[in-house]
C-alpha cells in the first residue's frame, strides 16, 4: 500500500466553559497527521482511505473529541469532502490519558484525482476533558450532538448543575405566571406565560407548558426573544430546554400535561418599564422519536445529543446489571 504524507493544518479554538486545564491553552493538545492511501478496505474498495494518527499530549484524561478532515485538490484548492471523526467514553469507561497514540481510518469519496494531487487538512471542533471543561470553537453541530450526549451520560450517574437546569418542574411545585399573562399555541404546545415574582419582588418571567398533542414528550427547545416594542430590537435572547433526564418513560410529558420552566428575569426598557417577548418553539422531542421544529439553534443538538446519551447509559447500565445476575 502506498502512502502520501500530507499537510496538516490545525484551527486553534477559542476556549469556551475552560476549567483548570485549558483555560492557559491557545492550541490543541490533540495532535494530528494524515495519510491518504488506496483502499484495501472491501467497503470502501471504490474511494480513498484516510489515515489519521492522533496523539494526545494535554496534562489531564480526554474524555471525547470531534475532528473535521477536508480532502480537497492541492492545485485549485477546492474542497471535494469534508467529514467528521469523533470519539466519546462513557462515564465508566477509561478515558484517553495523556500521551496515548491511536489512528482511525475514515473512507473518503470515489476516487476522482491522483493522490499526488489531493491534500488533507484537519481541524480540531471540540474536545472534552475529565473534569467537564472543554475547548475549541465549537463551530459544527455534530460537536453539539456530542456535547449533548456526552451531559446525557452524566445524566444517569451523578447530580450536574446543567442536570437540575433542565429537568422539568411539575405544576403543583412550579411557579406559574400570575400577571399579564399571556398564551400561545405553536405545534405540539400551548405555552402559558407572564410575571411571577420571586421573594425579593423581582419580576421574572415564568411559562407554563402543556402537550397538546395525543403522543408523550420528551423533550422541547424554545427560544424567548426581549425586544423593544418602538425599535424591534433584541434586548437579550435565551433558550429554554426541559426534558426527561432517567429514561423513564412514565415520567415523559403526557398529553394533557405540563411542565413548568425555570423562571428568568425579566428585561426592562430603558424608561424602566418591562419589555416585551416572544416566544419560538426550535425543537420537540416525541416519545417515539420524531420531533418538531425548525433546530435552528445549536442547542437543539445538544437536546438532541442528551437524549441518546441517556439511552446509551441506560443501555449500559443494564447490560451491567445483566453481567451481575448469578
Amino acid at each position: 500500500m502506498a502512502f502520501v504524507l500530507t499537510s496538516i493544518f490545525t484551527s486553534f479554538g477559542v476556549c469556551q466553559r475552560a476549567g483548570a486545564q485549558d483555560v492557559a491553552l491557545a492550541s490543541s493538545p490533540l495532535e494530528m497527521t494524515t495519510q491518504v492511501s488506496s483502499s484495501l478496505d472491501p467497503e470502501c474498495s471504490a474511494g480513498e482511505e484516510i489515515v489519521v494518527q492522533l496523539h494526545y499530549a494535554g496534562s489531564q484524561p480526554l474524555r471525547g473529541y470531534l475532528v473535521r478532515l477536508f480532502l480537497a485538490d492541492s492545485l485549485t484548492g477546492t474542497t471535494r469532502q469534508a467529514q467528521s471523526v469523533q470519539e466519546l467514553r462513557g462515564p465508566r469507561e477509561p478515558m484517553i490519558a495523556s500521551g496515548a497514540e491511536w489512528t482511525r481510518t475514515v473512507c473518503a469519496a470515489a476516487k476522482k484525482a491522483s493522490r499526488d494531487s489531493q491534500n488533507v487538512t484537519a481541524s480540531v471542533d471540540f474536545l472534552k476533558f475529565a473534569d467537564g471543561s472543554v475547548w475549541g470553537p465549537m463551530e459544527l453541530r455534530e460537536s453539539h450532538r456530542l456535547i449533548g450526549t456526552l451531559d446525557g451520560m452524566d445524566f444517569l450517574e451523578k447530580p450536574t448543575e446543567l442536570k437540575r437546569f433542565v429537568s422539568p418542574i411539575l405544576p403543583q411545585t412550579g411557579p406559574l405566571p400570575v400577571q399579564t399573562v399571556e398564551t400561545r399555541t405553536i405545534g405540539p404546545l400551548r405555552i402559558e406565560s407572564g410575571v411571577w415574582r420571586d421573594e425579593r419582588g423581582q419580576e421574572m418571567l415564568a411559562a407554563q407548558v402543556f402537550n397538546e398533542s395525543s403522543t408523550a414528550i420528551r423533550a422541547y427547545l424554545f427560544t424567548t426573544s426581549f425586544f423593544d416594542p418602538a425599535t424591534g430590537a433584541i434586548i437579550r435572547r435565551f433558550s429554554t430546554k426541559e426534558l426527561e433526564t432517567q429514561g423513564n418513560s412514565g415520567d415523559y410529558l403526557a398529553p394533557g400535561s405540563a411542565w413548568v420552566a425555570d423562571p428568568r428575569k425579566f428585561s426592562f426598557l430603558p424608561d424602566g418599564s418591562l419589555a416585551s417577548y416572544k416566544i419560538s418553539l426550535d425543537l420537540v422531542v416525541f416519545a417515539d422519536g420524531s420531533t418538531f421544529g425548525p433546530r435552528k439553534s445549536a442547542e437543539s443538538e445538544e437536546v438532541l445529543g442528551m437524549i441518546r446519551g441517556i439511552d446509551d447509559a441506560k443501555f449500559m447500565n443494564q447490560g451491567a446489571a445483566t453481567d451481575k445476575r448469578p
